[in-house]
């Protein structure tokens, strides 16, 4: 074998040894991406089958008000999507548009002083402006000894942080004639106090509820008429 032979022959040798050597190169960086996405894949099996106890499906009851359109869900005092604190703030709010929207000339009086606890000084002061009897349109001067209101709260709903919106309606029943019903949304904020109170207060207002701003619309266009009676 001449010389020249066995040089072609070494750098045969040499070129199917480095072949070879990065077959097996490329086979191990093979079984390295095959073995992370097995790694993947079962990671992310895992955290699926972690996340799965967190997802329920929970049906509920949605209100239509046959008259306005109005909805609101109907839920229950138990059910985890209700919080405590939401079921005391809707009892407040319509506690206090109740007493705020109702008249009968037996109730004016403790009505008057329940609002008035349960109210800013502003509001409580626009408050007494409207029932005051020097005002044409006070409930007194419209409906006398024998009308009355009565308010059915109807939904609430929270706009925000202690933004509420109570929808109700109104019947007002003067001396004669057949109960007018209209339809209203009150839009208040309101706040909890912490300070001090007097011990008959508390009997009124035990948790410190008040009224800091008092929005009232008419929902319905038919409530658009008796609005100016409402004004007072």
């Amino acid at each position: 074998m001449t010389t020249v032979e066995s040089a072609w022959l070494d750098a045969a040798r040499d070129w199917e040894t480095d072949q070879v050597v990065e077959a097996k190169r490329s086979e191990r960086r093979a079984w390295w991406f095959a073995a992370l996405g097995g790694i993947t894949a079962m990671a992310a099996c895992v955290a699926v089958a972690l996340l799965t106890p967190l997802k329920s499906v929970e049906p509920f009851v949605v209100r239509v008000d046959q008259t306005t359109g109005a909805t609101d869900i109907i839920t229950l005092l138990d059910q985890k999507s209700v919080r405590f604190s939401e079921v005391i703030d809707k009892y407040w709010l319509a506690q206090y548009v109740n007493f705020r929207e109702e008249y009968s000339n037996a109730s004016a009086y403790p009505f008057y002083q329940a609002v008035s606890l349960m109210s800013a000084r502003p509001v409580a002061e626009a408050y007494f402006a409207q029932i005051s009897p020097q005002n044409p349109r006070a409930p007194v001067n419209v409906y006398g000894k024998d009308g009355q209101v009565e308010v059915l709260i109807r939904s609430i709903a929270f706009l925000g942080n202690d933004v509420a919106q109570v929808r109700f309606s109104r019947a007002e029943k003067a001396t004669l004639g057949e109960p007018s019903v209209t339809y209203w949304i009150a839009t208040i904020t309101y706040r909890y106090l912490t300070s001090p109170m007097l011990e008959k207060d508390r009997l009124i207002n035990p948790l410190g509820f008040q009224c800091t701003d008092y929005r009232l619309d008419p929902e319905a266009l038919a409530s658009v008429k008796r609005r100016a009676s409402h004004s007072y």
